[in-house]
């Protein structure tokens, strides 16, 4: 926000230190926050910060460090503009924005929630007052995004980029009440460094088509170094993409959550792999792209109930891991998505207690979306446990 005494563009002064005490201040670190039901949270004005160093490089790190932020764009000033386009680059929430009464913003603002504030009478600015603690409220509770970056990002499967790397080995496990012995596990980062699990899940499309090498996908990963390549790193033999053709025949696609088996080529040598499950799991539209089948849990079920065929009874197909299918390009909604996946998982284990797979693992290739599986399996009948993931 502005700071001191500004002009608003029709030439009006507008005391902005005033209305970050009485108005922000008060609404972010007042009693009305209690009132509305939100947390304790300390109200930060960049000027304001009691430290050494180059003002800017303080507010850029507020700007990414912070839980909320909230913008005052009342005198459609260029600074205030410059950083919120950082905060929606570098953030998918929380970020409140506020106008005083009059202010018209200009286009590429126009569709955002604003809260408008009139700071010339004492109910005008209770009033705002309010409403700002409740959006801030509200917007950490409930975790959406708010930004329009970030909504497009989050489709490409690259709204936080790969999250930390973490060793299969510490994995978020946790036991079934209703099938002590099963297990639901979250592990985070790369597929390439995942190690150690029988099975490997790869989103499909409807026509198993995999994707290039170099694509960034699942699919992809799965194909190149599932691949023997030369030296130089060159593919000599495509085995995974050669064996899912003779698996497909001659026909052109499979109806959604079919799931057909190959061997998992290279990666048995590097990541302990024994076979690769590729479940059906989105399907492609001409000018429109990929997009998640209906139902796309099924393809959960369907791969826990072709691990318990006899055909592989003798391989001992004691883990598998799950990407978060349909949720990566093809743009489904995360958070409905977790939650059918992991509480098909749950429910597969609860009536067939006796199947071969005793772990399930969903791998969150963000942080984001780490979260939303913490957060299904907080509210599901589990137990944490403290022991790796096998």
């Amino acid at each position: 926000m502005p700071f001191g005494e500004k002009k608003d563009v029709d030439g009006k002064l507008i005391d902005f230190d005033a209305i970050y005490e009485t108005l922000i201040r008060e609404a972010v670190e007042g009693a009305v926050m209690q009132k509305v039901g939100g947390p304790t949270i300390r109200c930060i004005r960049c000027d304001k910060i009691a430290e050494g160093g180059w003002v800017h490089k303080k507010m850029i790190s507020h700007i990414f460090d912070d839980d909320v932020a909230v913008v005052d764009l009342s005198t459609l000033n260029p600074n205030v503009f410059y950083e919120l386009g950082v905060r929606h680059a570098l953030r998918e929430c929380v970020t409140v924005l506020l106008r005083r009464v009059g202010t018209r913003t200009p286009f590429n603002l126009a569709g955002f929630d604003c809260i408008t504030y009139d700071a010339r009478t004492p109910a005008g600015l209770a009033k705002a007052r309010r409403t700002l603690s409740t959006y801030i409220a509200n917007g950490l509770r409930g975790q959406v995004a708010d930004s329009l970056v970030h909504e497009v990002l989050q489709k490409r499967r690259i709204a936080t980029g790969p999250a930390e790397r973490i060793d299969p080995a510490k994995a978020q496990v946790f036991k079934l009440r209703k099938a002590p012995r099963k297990r639901i596990s979250v592990l985070t980062g790369d597929i390439r460094h995942v190690t150690g699990i029988d099975i490997w899940v790869n989103s499909e499309n409807t026509n198993m088509q995999m994707a290039r090498f170099f694509d960034r996908s699942g699919s992809a990963v799965i194909r190149y170094f599932g691949a023997k390549r030369d030296r130089a790193g060159q593919v000599i033999e495509d085995t995974i993409a050669d064996e899912l053709a003779v698996a497909m025949g001659a026909v052109p696609s499979v109806p959604p959550g079919t799931v057909l088996v190959t061997s998992a080529g290279e990666l048995t040598n590097t990541n302990g792999v024994k076979r690769i499950f590729h479940a059906a799991a989105v399907h492609g539209q001409p000018g429109v792209g990929y997009r998640p089948v209906p139902e796309v849990e099924t393809c959960i079920s369907e791969a826990l109930k072709t691990a318990d065929s006899t055909d592989y009874a003798s391989e001992k197909l004691r883990s598998i891991v799950f990407p978060i299918l349909g949720a990566g390009t093809g743009g489904a909604d995360l958070k409905d998505t977790v939650y059918r996946l992991v509480h098909t998982a749950i429910n597969y284990f609860e009536h067939r207690s006796s199947c071969a797979v005793s772990n399930a693992c969903f791998l969150a290739f963000t942080n984001r979306e780490r979260d939303a599986c913490l957060s299904v399996l907080a509210q599901a009948e589990v137990d944490r446990v403290a022991e790796p993931a096998r």
